[in-house]
Order: structure tokens, then sequence, then C-alpha cells
């Protein structure tokens, strides 16, 4: 889909109504926005269309109410000729202006989309000053995420007649247009590999994306793989425990972002870490790829020598679940809607559509994305319910649950992205089913153990639209997690299933990192005949990170 700024109305087009091969696609459509005061927004650059406007208001009894629509196909011509092809004319409803939200916008969107996709070829939706920049931009994402297909295995393809959209609105708009443009990149691409179903869709697909985008972009992006033998070398039990009853082989895919600076690991690359690993010993390896422990914050306000860890060039880190199926393990899932469980990789998926999103907007900033992947199945070599394995800080884990899958491979991932020494790490996931039931299917949850990365997302999250909700981490709820026979057990019981879930992660969090966990399990797909991936919160990333670079 094309979209473009525009300062002018469409014109005209003459064409003869009976010439041969003449297609009703060859025609534009003005797409006017009417609140339910019936004024008509950016009323002042539509003179050339008022009389028609006005008339249509009136003879259809058109009331602005949202989504409320009426169309005008200008069948006589606006210069009462046959030999015209006229502009047509959809007026669709806003509702009200002062409660016009994300979801109002969304909708909205669709509903221009859904009305022109099949019978014009262009749209002009006339905005002028209408909308504010941040609510321009959700409107612009929309229109594009309206027009997102995923049809490549149906063996008939229906293509839309709809190519081009532009918005007439003030020149000053095009940096939002654009930074839109760029975020709709990537949530397409979250969108493609979620939907993807996991015959396709498995550890090694996803380390293959990430290896085709730094071709596309070898300036701005290097990717690296560590394969099971090397997360074994470092002493990662807990994310092998989970891939260890797949015959696919786990993946832990890391993709460094250079857009302010040239920057690596804390420690040395891969590559070494294996060879040192394999000479010297697993325990060796673990010692020396541990993160260095940092100073807390109530430390470091009082001392006058400490390291500034978290420098102007040190990364962020997006930690994403990729568990490309998620059977339940020998914890096997009830048969009943199991196919979705293809969409248990949504996390990585958005980290995967972020980091595309950012190579396409070029934001000077330095991100690292972490894809832990791994294929959750029942097999002679699956992990145990009872089984107890150590993670990557050598603490142990006892496994209750298998099902609970997505904590280990994260677990032993936040261990290893410590190297980076990040400003913040902000892991996702389709984590629980718990925060389902607390929160629906609107709002994301977020955990922190850092006020200031809680404001930062909280913000991002009302100028993107892509809605979160912060939830409680108490240290009372730590208590669930204590198992008789090992440091920890996987699951905290039936109460605060999400909340629990988040404890568990932080105990993988050295003090004094700034860290949050999004819980994306309502949010990161929708259910049921239309299931579909929704590519968040790969706006809520965007905006954080673009919010990042500002505040820089």
């Amino acid at each position: 889909m094309n979209i473009k700024l525009t300062q002018n109305l469409p014109k005209t087009h003459t064409q003869k109504i009976l010439k041969k091969e003449a297609k009703s696609k060859d025609a534009a459509c003005l797409v006017v926005l009417v609140d339910d005061k019936k004024n008509i927004l950016a009323e002042s650059v539509l003179s050339d269309y008022q009389t028609r406007i006005e008339q249509l208001i009136e003879v259809s009894h058109f009331n602005g109410k949202a989504c409320e629509t009426v169309a005008d196909y200008a069948l006589a011509g606006d210069k009462k000729t046959t030999k015209q092809n006229p502009v047509q004319l959809l007026l669709v409803g806003v509702g009200s202006l002062d409660k016009l939200s994300q979801s109002g916008l969304q909708k909205i969107a669709n509903t221009i989309y859904q009305s022109t996709q099949k019978r014009v070829d262009s749209i002009t939706v006339a905005l002028d000053d209408a909308l504010e920049d941040n609510q321009f931009g959700q409107f612009a994402l929309n229109l594009l995420a309206a027009s997102y297909r995923f049809d490549k295995y149906k063996s008939e393809q229906k293509t839309p007649v709809l190519t081009d959209i532009y918005l007439l609105a003030d020149k000053s708009l095009q940096e939002t247009l654009a930074f839109a443009q760029a975020v709709f990149a990537g949530q397409s691409l979250t969108r493609d590999v979620a939907n993807e179903p996991g015959n396709i869709c498995f550890p090694a697909y996803m380390a293959e994306q990430a290896q085709e985008l730094a071709k596309t972009y070898p300036d701005l992006l290097n990717v690296t793989v560590l394969g099971e033998d090397e997360m074994s070398a470092l002493g990662m039990d807990c994310f092998l425990a989970v891939a260890q009853g797949s015959t696919k082989e786990g993946k832990l895919v890391l993709m460094e972002y250079q857009g302010k600076s040239a920057f690596s690991a804390n420690a040395n690359n891969a590559s070494n870490a294996t060879n040192s690993a394999k000479a010297t010993g697993g325990l060796k390896a673990l010692a020396d790829k541990l993160p260095t422990k940092k100073a807390s914050k109530k430390a470091s306000k009082n001392s006058d020598t400490t390291t500034d860890v978290a420098n102007d060039d040190a990364p962020i880190v997006l930690v994403g679940k990729g568990v490309t199926f998620d059977s339940g393990g020998i914890s096997i899932k009830p048969g009943a809607a199991m196919d979705e469980m293809k969409f248990d990789m949504g996390g990585s998926a958005s980290v995967l559509g972020t980091i595309k999103a950012l190579c396409e907007a070029r934001l000077p900033i330095n991100v690292v994305g972490a894809l832990a992947c791994a294929e959750n199945m029942p097999s002679g070599d699956a992990t145990r319910p009872g089984d107890i394995v150590k993670a990557m800080n050598g603490k142990s884990v006892e496994i209750l649950n298998t099902d609970a899958e997505g904590r280990l491979v994260l677990a032993d991932t936040l261990c290893y992205v410590q190297r980076y020494q990040p400003k913040t790490i902000i892991d996702v996931a389709t984590l629980t089913g718990a925060c389902v039931v607390a929160l629906g299917h609107v709002r994301s949850a977020v955990f922190s153990n850092d006020e200031d990365v809680l404001f930062d997302l909280e913000n991002a999250s009302n100028l993107s639209g892509d809605l979160i909700w912060h939830m409680p981490m108490d240290d009372e709820y730590q208590a669930q997690l204590d198992s008789p026979i090992a440091d920890m057990q996987n699951i905290g019981g039936k109460g605060a299933g999400s909340v629990t879930a988040a404890c568990f992660l932080s105990r993988f969090v050295e003090e004094g990192q700034a860290w949050a966990h999004l819980d994306i399990a309502g949010t990161a797909w929708n259910s049921g005949k239309d299931k579909a991936a929704t590519g968040r919160p790969v706006p809520l990333f965007m905006q954080y990170l673009k919010n990042s670079v500002n505040m820089a």
C-alpha cells in the first residue's frame, strides 16, 4: 500500500463511459470526515466540494456517528456530462472529537479501507489540521494496517483495487508519516512470521529471518545465532530443558542494531566463548560469561567513584519469547484451539519486527534484540515434571509444569544479555493465561523494577495507542515460588499466575539493572474464526525507542 501526504484535492478524470476496457477502478474517491454535530472536518480545504457534501448530508440524514458512512458515486458527473468520470465522495462519521481514542481511530481507518478497497484505486482523506500529531500518526498506521493480508496459502487470492492513499494535511507531518510507515513495515513482518504455521516457522526459521534482515541492512545490523551446543557450553540448561523435547534445535538469536555507534557484548563474541568453553570446560565458560555485577542504584548515589555502566552508547535490550509451537510438553495442553499455540512466539516476532522498523526509521540509538526460540514438544527426550535444572546464573529450578516453559527460555536469555551492560532490558512474552483473565485483549500487562522505565513505557503507550497496564510485583508474591528441593520452582500455584511468572523472571535480573516485563498473552493475536497476529507491541516499542532518542 502506498501512502503519501498531499496538499491537493483529487482531480476529475475524463473518459468516455462506453470506451472499451474502461475499468471502474480508474476512479478516485474523496473521503470527508464528519463529527456527530455534523461539522465537516477540514472544511476550509473542501470549498470545491462544499455543496455536494452538504447536500449528501441532508438527503441521506447523515448524523456523523462513529464509523457511519454514506457514499455519493457521482454517477451523473460533476458537470452533468457523460464524458466525465468524476471523483467519488465518501462521508465517514467520527463521532465526538473529544472522545476520539486510538481504538476509535482504528475503527474509522478500517471503515475507510473496507468501504473503498474493492472499487477505487486511490483515495484522498481530507484531514488538514483536524488531528494532533500523534493522532495523525496512529491514523496513518491504522490505515496501512487495515490493508495487511496473509493469504499466501490460499489457492485463490483476491487483490484489492485500492493501491494509493493520499492524506490531505500539512507538509510538517511528513516526518510523522514516515515514522508510521516504518512501524508498519516492522509490524507487518511481526504478523507475517507469527501467522506462519508451526511446520514452517520453527527456531531455525526465526534465525533465517533475522539473518535476512542483516543482509538487507548491513550498515545497521549484526546478527549472531547460538545453537544448542553453544548454549550448553554456557550453562543455559533452563533454555535447553524446553528445547530438548523437539527434533527442531533451539536457537538464541542476537540482533545488534547499531544506530548510534558500534558496540558489542561485555565479553568476547559468541564463537570465542564457545571455543573457550570447549577448551577449558563449561564451568569456566559459565564464570566468564556471567554478567558483571553492577552496583545498586542506592550504592551508586553514595559513591564518588562508581563506574558509569549505563553510558550513552549502552544499548536497550529487547528480549522476546520465541516458542514457535507450544504443545505444553509432557504437561500437554487440551486439544481445543491448540493450533493457536503457533502464536506463542509472538514476543520474539514483535522484537524481530521492531528491529525491522528501527532499520527503516534509522533511529540514532543502540538496541539489541534477542529471540529466545524453541519448540515445546512431548517426546522420550522431553523434560518431565519434577526435573531440576540449573540456569546460566547457577540457580536451580524445579520444573513442576512443562507448560510454564516461556519463563525458562527467558531466564537464561536474561542472564546472557546482561553481558551488554544495557541501559534497560524489556522482555516481551505471550506468557500466561492468567494475564488474559486479568486484562482481556485490550491492554498488555507490564511489570517493572524501575519507576523511570515504567513511566517511559506508559508514556509511549499513551502516545502510540498500544495500551499497557501496570501490574504489581510485591516481594510477598515471591514466596509462592519457593521449592523444598531447589532454589525455586517454575510455577507459583493458582493465585496471581501472571505476577508470579514476572517474579520468576526477576530472579534472573541483576541488582541495579533496569528491567521491565510485558505479558502480551491477550494482545499478540486474535482468537477464533478470524485468528491472526496483531503485530503488537511493535508500535509501543517504536514509540518508546523514539522517545528515548529525544530524551538522550
